[in-house]
Order: structure tokens, then C-alpha cells, then sequence
């Protein structure tokens, strides 16, 4: 069980520590192919512009998917800034975004970056102390399980929502601008090799009891 747990911790600090690497990656200065500047969940918390383009798209949609051009939201946009920047502004009055309403959205995604770092904190907690001493208790596990399975569903619904975005933007121009950053791949995986080990750890351990 010891190998099984360890890796359990490891794919869990992966996971957290995902929202620091780049979800998304949009051109600088009009360079699409060289020069691009990265996103990750963490920044875009604290980038109230981005976050008033996102919401003002958001509320448009009549479907309500995520996003109609990354490019209005980037303040990277080369030539065509000032024309990005004016639709986003008139976006914004129409759709009747505030500061306030920034402010909410930027603490949605803090809230949710900090969600995904507790996750990962906890789950550790839970399983460390208890490969450290040797000895190995049901209820910690189940519980790690539990925060597993939510661990891995923010980091599929990131994955998701990412996809949306960078569908809409790179649609909308008509060129393959906006990427997917390492993010995106990074957490799911990790979340989901964290949820497996978690598994495992709970079948182990309870055959071990069984056999004992």
C-alpha cells in the first residue's frame, strides 16, 4: 500500500498545483505562431478586464456556452486591439456588466482556484500521515476517495469549459489563434490518477483486513 499512496499524494499535489500552470494561450502583439502569452486559472482570477469580457460574452449567449472570442478578452491582440477592445467595451454596456459584477466573477475563480488547493492539501493530508506511521485507516481513505471524485470533476469541468473557449475564439477569427494550455491536460490526468489510486488504496485495504 505504500507505493500506491505515495503516488496518491504525488498526483494530488499535481493537481493542485495545476492552477498555476497556463490554461490557456493567446498571441502577443499579433504574433499567432512565436509569441504567446499564457493563461492560467490562477491569473485570470486577478485580471479584472479578462474577466468582464468573459461574463459580458457569457450572458449574451443564448445558449449560455462559455465564451464568442477569446480575442475580446485579450489585451494582446496585435493590430486589431483597439477594434477588440471597442466591441468588448460595447459588450459590456449592453450586457450591463459592472465592476461589481467583475469583482464577483474574479472572486469565482479565486474561490475555485483556492477550492482545487484545498482539495489537493487535504487529500495529501489524509493519506501522508497515515503512510508515514504505517498504519492505514478506512475511514481517511474513503474520505481521500470522496475528495478524489470531486478533485476530478472541477479538473474535467475545467478541461471542458477551457475546449469551449478556445472552439468559440479560434472559430470566431477563423484562425487556430488561441491554444490550450498545459494546464488542461496536466489536471485531469493527475485528478484522475488520483481518484485510481484511491481506489486502489481502498480495495487493499480492505482485503488486507480481510486477511488478516
Amino acid at each position: 500500500m505504500s507505493l500506491a499512496s505515495w503516488l496518491f499524494v504525488v498526483a494530488a499535489a499535481v493537481t493542485a498545483l495545476g492552477v498555476f500552470l497556463p490554461v490557456l494561450e493567446v498571441p502577443i502583439a499579433g504574433h499567432v505562431v512565436s509569441k504567446r502569452e499564457t493563461i492560467s486559472l490562477h491569473g485570470a482570477a486577478s485580471d479584472r478586464k479578462l474577466v468582464r469580457k468573459l461574463l459580458a460574452t457569457y450572458r449574451r449567449s443564448e445558449a449560455l456556452r462559455l465564451n464568442r472570442a477569446i480575442g475580446k478578452v485579450s489585451p494582446h491582440a496585435g493590430r486589431m486591439k483597439d477594434y477588440l477592445d471597442d466591441a468588448g467595451d460595447a459588450m459590456d454596456t449592453l450586457s450591463g456588466i459592472s465592476d461589481e459584477d467583475a469583482k464577483d466573477a474574479g472572486r469565482a475563480l479565486l474561490a475555485l482556484t483556492w477550492l482545487v488547493i484545498g482539495l489537493g492539501v487535504l487529500m495529501i493530508a489524509l493519506v501522508f500521515f497515515d503512510v508515514v506511521g504505517g498504519v492505514y485507516h478506512r475511514g481517511r481513505i474513503i474520505a481521500a476517495l470522496v475528495l478524489a471524485v470531486i478533485s476530478a470533476a472541477i479538473a474535467i469541468g475545467v478541461r471542458i469549459g477551457c475546449g469551449l473557449v478556445v472552439f468559440e475564439a479560434n472559430d470566431e477569427v477563423g484562425v487556430e489563434a488561441v491554444r490550450l494550455g498545459s494546464a488542461t491536460v496536466v489536471m485531469p490526468i493527475a485528478a484522475i490518477a488520483t481518484l485510481i489510486t484511491a481506489i486502489v488504496l481502498l480495495v487493499m485495504h480492505v482485503r488486507s483486513r480481510r486477511t488478516a
